[in-house]
């Protein structure tokens, strides 16, 4: 048991010491003028203790210490305290008299102790874990509780900070299904007026212009910044046999520019089956886009609102001026003129400018869509031709930037369609894989993962032989067989694959459409890759065909239009079908045969 401690007031002349139920010790002395004092000094040997003297209350404290003062003192037969029931009145406050004790006999009286005292024989180590266990155990669990709800506060914090993961493309949502889904590249954009800030030094040359609705990038051909133009051949045109370049190879290793000089093309011309009059044909076609270039240096699918005023009918009806422009731009390079060289430098380098102008840095890349993926790759095509035929370090970040979003903008399952990040189809995933070819042969980054994925896609619609294609899903259709076949050449397959062969046949026996020219575009190309006889039947029918249909006489002259069972003809209207049939006529030298020694070797 704790050790009672006592205290005695000053003042205290007879002290009364007590034993209270709850262990405290109660002391009573009288005051100097005969009246009682009453002082308490309370210990606990438990904190509950005090708990249970607040339940005892003043006045049944005050009549309990007056009755131990009176049995203290000389027996006062007056005073009501010595009653034999005064246990019966705990409750009941006591007369005001019966408060004032009688006179204090100045005699000396031993302090009456109720309880004995009991000696505390604990030592100090169990008197310390005594006062300080329980605390330590509801410490403890405190302690524990509160780290458990930090640590967790901690984790929200850093994932909100962190924020989403990805991708780190996801422009648009991705959607796992494979259901088609409607044409909505057929957005019909506000045209774009220009107004010219600068005076023009030259005249071919535009100026720097800001457009209302573009971001403003500068351009690397706007007139104040461009000195005197050398030209400077790059290493992409040395001087290469042509023999030597049509020798036949099985490896992919061909497919450059290297033909697009004036030498080269009529070296191939002659070589490959081309003739005066598709030639000649080509030279009208370049000859009508030039006349409908816009002021800004841009193309329009609906080119009755340029220069042309109406005076060639079948109009296109998709808005993407991006799209145009490139689309435009191929067949001039295709031919050999670029913004350094060739009769048409001055188109190309306003087309170019206008192309530059119209990019949209983002973090995911350069963004030429305007609105659908077809113009951000017809757009990465012509940046990077142009700057693989010229050098031009200037044009060399838009090109790479083109490139970029297009590699953000693949599906996980390795295509491309309309929008960024959405499941793919084969038509659109074949002007992609189309750029990023042109890309790796001007030297570019491509990273190997991209075309990987773009094989994973070829094969999740390919048939179970391999030879035929479906637009979204395993199926035998003559266009995504056409394009599929392309890019299986390009992807590395060898020129006597089984599965290549079959594709050859398949396609050659369709022959040459009288109003496909999608279809025509990549046909041939596939053919003139592979030559030999299906390639000689092929480009005589085709060949002719667009010489004789070639529009002869009037604002239209030079140009091409025809209503496919797609659609495209009507979307993309007369601009679109002649940019297609021009560069057609072009097969012969616009590309090298992908299968060739001498060819310049490309690790696609």
């Amino acid at each position: 048991m704790p050790k009672k401690r006592r205290r005695k007031i000053s003042r205290c002349k007879k002290p009364i010491q007590v034993r209270w139920p709850s262990k405290a010790v109660v002391e009573v002395s009288g005051g100097t003028s005969g009246v009682p004092e009453i002082q308490t000094r309370l210990f606990y040997a438990r904190r509950r203790d005090a708990r249970d003297l607040y339940f005892f209350g003043a006045l049944r404290l005050n009549r309990f210490v007056l009755q131990m003062h009176n049995r203290a003192m000389p027996h006062n037969p007056l005073s009501p305290h010595d009653s034999p029931d005064i246990g019966r009145h705990d409750l009941v406050e006591p007369p005001v008299q019966t408060l004032l004790a009688p006179p204090i006999v100045k005699r000396a009286v031993d302090p009456i102790v109720i309880s004995d005292e009991e000696t505390d024989t604990r030592t100090l180590w169990q008197r310390i874990r005594s006062r300080f266990a329980n605390d330590a155990v509801s410490g403890f669990i405190s302690l524990v509780v509160h780290t458990i709800v930090l640590i967790i506060l901690a984790l929200v914090a850093i994932v909100n900070k962190a924020g989403p993961r990805g991708p780190e493309l996801v422009i648009a949502p991705i959607r796992d299904t494979l259901e088609p889904e409607p044409n909505d590249s057929r957005i019909v954009l506000p045209d774009v007026g220009v107004a010219n800030d600068q005076p023009q030094a030259i005249e071919a040359i535009p100026t720097e212009t800001l457009l209302p609705d573009a971001p403003n990038i500068d351009s690397p051909f706007a007139a104040p910044t461009v000195a005197a133009i050398e030209v400077h051949p790059t290493d992409l045109f040395r001087e290469t046999s042509v023999n030597k370049l049509l020798e036949a190879t099985n490896t992919p290793i061909g497919g450059g520019f290297e033909g697009r000089t004036q030498e080269q093309r009529a070296r191939l011309v002659a070589a490959r089956g081309g003739s005066q009059a598709s030639e000649d044909a080509v030279e009208q076609g370049l000859a009508w886009l030039a006349a409908h270039q816009r002021q800004d240096g841009s193309w329009h699918l609906n080119h009755q609102e340029g220069p042309c005023d109406g005076r060639c009918p079948h109009p296109g009806s998709v808005g993407t001026s991006t799209g145009a422009t490139a689309l435009a731009l191929l067949p001039f390079l295709g031919a050999g003129d670029a913004h350094q060289q060739g009769k048409y430098k001055d188109v190309v380098k306003q087309g170019l400018y206008y192309l530059t102008g119209r990019m949209i840095e983002t973090p995911h890349g350069g963004d030429l869509q305007e609105g659908t993926m077809y113009s951000q790759g017809i757009a990465a095509i012509a940046l990077c031709e142009a700057y693989a035929m010229t050098g031009d370090e200037q044009l060399k970040p838009y090109a790479q930037k083109s490139i970029d979003f297009i590699v953000r903008a693949q599906h996980p399952r390795g295509g491309w369609r309309y929008h960024p990040g959405a499941p793919g189809d084969t038509t659109v995933t074949g002007w992609q894989v189309m750029a990023l070819k042109s890309a790796r042969m001007a030297g570019l980054y491509v990273p190997s993962h991209t075309t990987e994925l773009a094989k994973e896609y070829l094969d999740s619609v390919q048939d179970p032989g391999g030879v035929f294609y479906g637009y979204m899903r395993p199926g035998k259709e003559s266009g995504p067989t056409s394009v599929a076949t392309l890019l299986r050449m390009y992807l590395g397959w060898q020129r006597d694959d089984s599965r290549l062969v079959g594709g050859y046949a398949f396609l050659a026996n369709q022959g040459p459409s009288t109003t496909d020219m999608y279809f025509n575009y990549y046909a041939t190309q596939v053919l003139h890759h592979h030559g030999g006889g299906d390639w000689d039947g092929w480009n005589v029918r085709m060949r002719d065909f667009l010489v004789a249909r070639q529009a002869p006489s009037g604002h239209e002259k030079g140009s091409w239009y025809f209503d496919d069972r797609h659609g495209s003809g009507r979307a993309g209207g007369r601009l679109y079908t002649t940019a297609i049939c021009t560069m057609i006529l072009e097969v012969y030298y616009r590309h090298l045969p992908l299968y060739g020694e001498e060819a310049v070797e490309d690790a696609f």
